[in-house]
């Protein structure tokens, strides 16, 4: 398995390259997803009017199997804050963890830093609201309140607490856009925000917001990968029917 598994990993890595190296001659075509197109619209007119955007890691940790939300929302954070970089009142992001939020610090510096605009840039654009998960959602309201935050985006590691930060977002009247990886607090947030982002949208954030050529190449990867596997249980399952594999 050990084996397999290695060999599968390389064929991605393989596929990734390729399709980055080919990016020019061969574009990638992504079908539209509705609430990143709402999101930048929304970007846009938060600086135009000076409010603030809000993004939220959620709740995971760094080191745990609910960090790879989290680090999607990093990506994703990066690309807005490069939005964000000439307004009077830059993106502030949040997290449970003091692992991620020290990790949402250095990622905004490193965009201000390339913007030339470290000016703008204050320490405290990363912070750790709570070291549990209703303890950080019982901050988001004050947070709310005293950010001037016009849109919301929830982009990490949540549980039923998801639907509580976005129901306070709601209570704003602030755009909400809000992705996460677990499935129960997907429905609820597919039922309480206008843009929500279903099963793997949220892991192809940095495709659709220019992150770079890794990124649409990685979603390309991952289609062919699962071509291959399909192509290969077919091709077993018919083997199989006709007594050649036991």
């Amino acid at each position: 398995m050990n084996v397999i598994g290695l060999g599968v990993l390389a064929l991605f890595v393989v596929l990734m390259l390729f399709y980055a190296a080919m990016r020019k001659r061969w574009p990638a075509v992504f079908r539209p997803i509705k609430a990143y197109q709402q999101l930048n619209t929304a970007v846009e007119r938060a600086v135009e009017a000076g409010e603030r955007v809000h993004l939220s890691l959620g709740t995971g940790s760094v080191i745990g199997s609910d960090s790879a939300a989290a680090f999607a929302g990093l990506s994703l954070l990066s690309q807005i804050a490069e939005a964000t970089t000439t307004s009077d009142k830059p993106i502030v992001a949040t997290a449970g963890d003091g692992a991620m939020a020290m990790l949402a610090q250095d990622s905004l510096r490193s965009v201000y830093k390339q913007a030339n605009a470290m000016e703008h840039y204050k320490n405290i654009s990363g912070r750790m609201l709570g070291p549990t998960p209703y303890s950080y959602t019982a901050e988001i309201p004050n947070l709310l309140d005293s950010e001037d935050v016009s849109v919301n985006v929830l982009a990490g590691s949540f549980g039923s607490e998801g639907a509580l930060t976005a129901e306070f977002a709601r209570r704003q009247d602030t755009f909400v856009l809000a992705g996460t990886e677990d499935v129960q607090a997907q429905a609820m947030l597919y039922a309480m925000v206008d843009d929500p982002l279903i099963g793997e949208e949220l892991f192809a954030a940095g495709a659709y917001t220019g992150a770079g050529p890794l990124h649409e190449a990685s979603l390309r990867a991952q289609d062919a990968v699962r071509l291959l596997i399909i192509l290969a249980i077919l091709i077993g399952t018919v083997l199989k029917t006709i007594g050649v594999l036991p």
